[in-house]
């Protein structure tokens, strides 16, 4: 992923270009510039890969901070940001000379930004994936499956295990059920994120998450009436997710069984996709016909993992049967424990039996292979046998 500086002469513009940046999906960590000579970076000092500079700030000013920049490092890629629909051609070459690569007019088009981008980066490393993704997007065959209770227990387990920032997403359809499993009592919530595009950054994006204390998830919390859906565009939740990455360590999003072609562009940003469900009969048969579909949308069947929640020995058969039809391995198999997810789930808590306890175990060493580290002492020693598939490292 790329390094990025925004370089405007005010606060709302600085706001503004962070934001556009953030939401391409593309920027690892952003810097905030105002083109005056006492903010020029100094010989030695690092310069960022890409370098967004805001012209209404002062043409001259701004095209002489380019100039300066590019002497420091000859590849950066500099894209000036115009409040002229059609700047004239002097201008242009004024801003060529200087060292700016790209000319976008005010208001960015978020993909004409991405595309530049994409451009770049194919220059610098031709072939190479350029995007290092975090989201893993949680999915329920059908409603009533288990899903939200398995993002929860899931992003509890990998925030203790890695210590480091773990985001759970709530875009589940009509309703979101995450903030009520953990008993937050969130202000905002992903209608906040999605209605305001045009400053959202990371330092907004921040700040419209609820912290669960004792665990250290964090959570952007879902719709609480159907209406707040009214409005939102799938594009736009694609950009709150790019944003989520950009700060965040791990991302996890918890959409619920109910999905649009519309939401193709979120399953395709995905690392892995974790498709719920129990080994029944409707919940299997829904299972299927999700892959298949997900398939004609050019998804990658190797992101796609299927986890058996409420699994009983005695669904062995049906589950082989399901592998043989489908080509797709079992990759996790939580086992059915009604009483302790009914308790955790009405006091709002995440499971927190001791280490004895073969579901407890069962998340702890899920989020161990979705973090890549391994469990050691009485985690590692209770996980059930066959938890994972042999194919599951594909």
């Amino acid at each position: 992923m790329l390094t990025a500086a925004v370089v405007a002469a005010d606060a709302k513009s600085t706001s503004y270009l962070r934001a556009c940046v953030e939401q391409t999906g593309l920027i690892e960590s952003v810097s905030e510039w105002t083109p005056s000579t006492d903010q020029y970076p100094q010989p030695g000092e690092s310069v960022p890969d890409v370098v967004l500079l805001d012209l209404a700030g002062g043409t001259e000013t701004c095209l002489d901070f380019s100039a300066h920049l590019r002497r420091l490092r000859p590849t950066v890629c500099i894209i000036a940001c115009s409040p002229l629909k059609q700047p004239d051609p002097e201008l242009l070459m004024q801003a060529m000379r200087s060292g700016v690569r790209e000319f976008l007019a005010h208001p960015l088009d978020p993909s004409l930004l991405e595309s530049a981008l994409k451009r770049f980066i194919e220059e610098q490393a031709p072939g190479q994936k350029s995007v290092d993704r975090k989201l893993v997007v949680l999915m329920g065959s059908k409603g009533g499956v288990g899903t939200t209770t398995v993002a929860v227990n899931l992003g509890a387990q990998l925030a203790r295990l890695t210590q480091k920032r773990v985001i759970l997403l709530d875009l589940a359809r009509p309703f979101g059920h995450v903030s009520l499993l953990l008993d937050l009592r969130a202000r905002f919530s992903i209608r906040d994120a999605a209605g305001n595009l045009e400053r959202l950054d990371s330092h907004f994006f921040n700040a419209l998450l609820t912290v669960h204390e004792k665990s250290g998830l964090e959570v952007l919390a879902g719709a609480s009436d159907p209406e707040e859906w009214h409005g939102i565009a799938d594009s736009a939740l694609a950009r709150v997710v790019n944003v989520a990455q950009s700060c965040n360590d791990y991302v996890l999003t918890d959409i619920g069984c109910s999905y649009s072609f519309e939401l193709r562009s979120v399953l395709q940003m995905a690392r892995m996709i974790m498709l719920v469900a129990e080994a029944d009969v409707p919940a299997l048969w829904t299972l299927e016909r999700h892959l298949a579909k997900m398939a004609t949308w050019g998804i990658d069947s190797q992101k796609c993992h299927v986890v058996i929640n409420r699994w009983h020995r005695t669904d062995e058969e049906a589950l082989k049967a399901f592998e043989k039809r489908t080509k797709q391995p079992v990759y996790a198999r939580l086992p059915n424990d009604f009483r302790q997810v009914s308790e955790a789930v009405n006091l709002g808590a995440p499971l927190s039996r001791n280490h004895n306890n073969p579901l407890v175990s069962n998340f702890q060493q899920l989020a161990s292979k979705l973090a890549g580290v391994s469990l050691v002492g009485p985690e590692k020693r209770n996980t059930i046998f066959g938890l994972f598939s042999n194919t599951s490292k594909r």
